[in-house]
């Protein structure tokens, strides 16, 4: 698992509920880091000491979206393989789509049809609703919720409790601040805030 911070404590508890026993550890660039044990399971090594491991399957832990992609691009063109950690409480729909490296955490909902990219954070309680279309490296923080056919560009963030209308699109590398209501499209690269959500950047 990559990434040892706050995220990688709740991933970690993801996996562990899930009653995996071959989670080799945490894998952190802090050197500070490396022996320590965190959430119950060792800090192994460095991001990189994967292959040293005999690791086959990486999770990826990162909160920030950008720091996440960047260590994804980095470990699989070095030939690392992504597998996802879905919480046994959250619902997925078996006719959603989920790729790999995503984390969908507890109480997240799913629904039929949604289409989830690669290395993706479905948050603590976020709603996912029909065909919705997920970029890959976003993130859903806790308590947000998406209408349908909503589509999120690659690498947006949507703030605690934020609320998307029905048929929207969230724009590329986008920030959506916490509890806001969104109601018109967002630019790639913007940040907007409020009720109704309006552009600060």
């Amino acid at each position: 698992m990559v990434g040892a911070g706050g995220h990688g404590k709740v991933v970690a508890d993801t996996v562990l509920t899930l009653g995996k026993d071959d989670l080799a550890g945490f894998l952190d660039d802090k050197a500070e880091l490396v022996g320590r044990v965190i959430a119950g399971v060792r800090v192994i090594g460095r991001m990189d000491a994967w292959s040293q491991h005999g690791i086959e399957r990486l999770i990826f832990a990162i909160g920030d979206n950008h720091a996440r992609r960047k260590a994804v691009q980095r470990v699989t063109a070095a030939g690392a393989r992504l597998t996802s950690a879905i919480h046994p409480r959250a619902t997925v729909s078996d006719r959603a789509s989920v790729k790999d490296g995503t984390a969908i955490m507890a109480g997240a909902v799913v629904n039929a049809y949604a289409d989830v990219g690669m290395n993706v954070i479905i948050n603590t309680g976020a709603i996912v609703e029909h065909d919705c279309v997920i970029g890959p490296h976003a993130h859903i923080a806790p308590g947000s919720c998406l209408a349908g056919n909503v589509t999120i560009g690659e690498g947006a963030f949507l703030g605690l409790g934020s609320r998307v209308l029905p048929g929207l699109r969230i724009g590329s590398w986008s920030i959506v601040g916490a509890g806001a209501v969104v109601t018109r499209d967002v630019p790639d690269g913007a940040t907007v805030a409020g009720i109704p959500a309006r552009r600060l950047t």
